[in-house]
């Protein structure tokens, strides 16, 4: 046995040795919090287990083809029509064997030019650490992408009129002062921000840690509302803005 304190304490490595796939299998785990639902799917011949945020996209998909990018979105194999599984670990495959391996997030508009109908990303572990704009006025490393560079990347395997659902925890978000900052404004007007590619705001939903006394007296430590699936919940249409999101099932067990 071995302790890991950190997350990145524990690398994947580059070989197709059985006992290294088991290596990098266990650290894909600790960060895809959904492997979990596959875990539990996989054993069942009639149930596909998913969560509330799951079923409010389910349930405001356009029909076609749809993309999910880093998010373990292979749980939902048979709950979604025409379902494209895109991951950047090679380990992937070797328990589903349809996922697409991308090295980088602008390999996908090269396999994939504006093919998607739906592209999805839910709290995907590889945006953490990152800026949310590309501007030199951010003050970060203009090497390491940011969220905004990551978008670029993915509008490029849209249709026209693809539905995008983006999702992230605030505390991935690096390079923005928390203490002096709106925070709800910080990263809606950042939603808004994203029209200049082609990207309209159909829907948002933006919480934070709210400290609320236990019995006992004591305050909660939640990270945020929504571990999960990310706190920063945003929809939008590329290059068309007349999808109607219906927001029942997500009031239904969020409000």
């Amino acid at each position: 046995m071995k302790l890991i304190e950190h997350f990145y304490d524990y690398d994947m490595v580059s070989s197709d040795d059985t006992t290294v796939n088991k290596h990098n299998y266990m650290r894909y785990r600790l960060g895809r919090l959904k492997h979990n639902f596959w875990l539990k799917s996989r054993k069942s011949n009639d149930t596909i287990y998913i969560d509330a945020y799951d079923n409010f996209i389910l349930q405001n998909l356009k029909p076609g083809k749809t993309c999910y990018f880093g998010s373990s979105g292979y749980y939902l194999d048979g709950a979604i029509d025409d379902l494209t599984v895109i991951e950047q670990h090679p380990v992937v495959k070797t328990f589903y064997p349809d996922a697409v391996i991308v090295k980088n997030r602008g390999e996908i508009g090269k396999l994939y030019p504006n093919v998607f109908d739906n592209f999805v990303v839910v709290n995907n572990r590889g945006d953490i650490w990152t800026s949310l704009y590309d501007s030199p006025d951010a003050g970060f490393d203009l090497d390491k992408p940011s969220i905004e560079d990551h978008v670029r990347n993915y509008i490029k395997s849209m249709k026209d009129g693809c539905v995008f659902f983006y999702s992230f925890r605030d505390t991935q978000i690096v390079n923005w002062n928390r203490i002096s900052t709106n925070h709800y404004d910080y990263f809606y007007n950042f939603a808004l921000y994203l029209k200049k590619y082609g990207l309209n705001l159909l829907w948002h939903n933006i919480k934070f840690a709210e400290k609320h006394k236990q019995p006992d007296e004591s305050y909660d430590i939640l990270e945020n509302p929504d571990t999960l699936n990310g706190n920063i919940k945003l929809i939008f249409q590329y290059n068309n803005n007349t999808h109607t999101i219906d927001t029942t099932h997500f009031e239904e067990y969020y409000e």
